[in-house]
């Protein structure tokens, strides 16, 4: 039986224990009150739940920091993705080491599940693995970029089904986005998802020029579109959606799950998303980091934060935190997303310098914190600023990504 104890236990973002301790294998045993000193720290030790950031796309994670180059979405994808993405089908190992790194860090910021889509997912799948994260797992389905057709891609997401047999990592199908496939193609694919009990992962309103997209190419509006293609009947991650609060009625069904990036829908221009307006209708929202400058979901916790109450007043310094733990975890179906008895152990045991009274979950958010340890269904995953169960460690993976990243970049300064 394994034990952490903290200054601070979070049980959920709005209800916390006081020098307290959590006992756990797979799951949470026990989570009771001590009286006596809990040792020596660095700082105030604070336990919580894991995160989950809802929407990814891990192979992008060496080209990160080029959605600061100034770029809209589509010269972005133009520009930077889909030459790196042909790389990466090219050398489907890259997409593991990126994935490695990615997770490393996605570990130091607290989070416990991601959901992917991109190519190679069987590569992020062995990552997955490797490290001992949680994840859910879909292929960017589409008729144009780096696929010759949506069959093929759709062909890569169904092998996908049959490669995982871990029960900590689910699969959906990735109907990427109405830009890059049509409604009848798209619907295809929501009722294959929908015949074989799966979830869709999407793309959805992500910037205005995909509802200008639907009106002049098929004469739909949003509302027509999910309606067209069956999303009413499955369980679906819905990223971005940043233009869709004309359908926000049909949003409000419980198998949408929204997941909002406020950093990257800001550095690409998509532009603001409703959010306020979702969360007042009671749409499950949550929080996706997407390819950003940091895999680090507190810079976007933060930036939510900053951009949905500017001038409105004092935040709610926990909603975002509930946004990543509880609605996350229970509209992915993996648990309560809190620390309760039964519970499997996700668990997050932090460090906050220079702690005032207060809030510990905005401590945590706000404040000086890093990330001690990481359990993930009991087993530690991360301690000390490495992942636990890798065979290479940190320093050796981005020795080998480094080596590929030059020889990406060298072929495209050949062109």
């Amino acid at each position: 039986m394994n034990e952490v104890c903290g200054d601070y236990v979070v049980i959920n973002p709005y209800v916390w224990l006081s020098k307290a301790c959590v006992r756990f294998n797979t799951k949470i045993k026990e989570i009771y009150v001590v009286s006596g000193d809990l040792g020596e720290s660095d700082g105030v030790r604070i336990v919580t739940h894991g995160m989950a950031t809802t929407h990814t796309h891990l192979g992008l994670y060496p080209i990160r920091n080029t959605v600061v180059s100034g770029l809209n979405l589509d010269e972005w994808v133009r520009n930077f993705v889909w030459g790196w993405e042909r790389f990466l089908r090219e050398n489907p190992e890259v997409s593991y080491y990126a994935s490695l790194l990615a997770i490393r860090e996605l570990l130091s910021s607290g989070v416990t599940i991601f959901a992917d889509m991109h190519v190679n997912e069987d590569m992020v799948y062995e990552a997955v693995l490797e490290s001992g994260i949680k994840a859910d797992l879909s292929t960017p389905i589409m008729g144009l970029g780096v696929y010759e057709n949506y069959e093929e891609a759709l062909e890569e997401n169904l092998r996908l089904l049959k490669i995982v047999s871990e029960p900590r990592v689910k699969v959906r199908l990735g109907p990427c986005t109405p830009r890059l496939l049509s409604p009848a193609a798209f619907r295809e694919v929501v009722e294959l998802a929908r015949e074989r009990g799966l979830g869709i992962h999407t793309h959805l309103a992500e910037v205005f020029e995909d509802l200008a997209w639907l009106k002049s190419k098929y004469s739909m509006t949003l509302r027509d579109f999910i309606k067209f293609v069956g999303l009413m009947e499955v369980n679906a991650i819905i990223a971005h959606a940043v233009w869709a609060e004309e359908a926000i009625d049909l949003l409000l069904a419980s198998n949408f799950i929204i997941s909002h990036a406020p950093r990257s829908n800001v550095l690409l221009g998509d532009g603001r998303a409703p959010i306020k307006s979702y969360l007042k209708n009671q749409s499950n929202v949550t929080i996706g980091i997407d390819v950003a400058p940091t895999y680090d979901i507190r810079e976007d916790l933060r930036a939510y934060t900053l951009l949905h109450y500017e001038g409105e007043g004092i935040p709610d310094l926990q909603e975002a935190f509930r946004l990543t733990t509880t609605t996350a975890y229970v509209s992915m179906g993996f648990g309560k997303g809190e620390l309760v008895e039964g519970e499997e152990a996700d668990l997050v045991v932090w460090s906050v310098k220079d702690l005032l009274p207060g809030n510990p979950v905005a401590q945590i958010v706000w404040g000086n914190s890093f990330v001690e340890e990481v359990y993930v269904s009991g087993v530690l995953v991360f301690s000390n600023g490495e992942l636990t169960l890798t065979r290479k460690p940190s320093r050796e993976i981005r020795e080998v990504l480094n080596n590929y990243l030059s020889e990406f970049l060298s072929r495209q300064s050949s062109k």
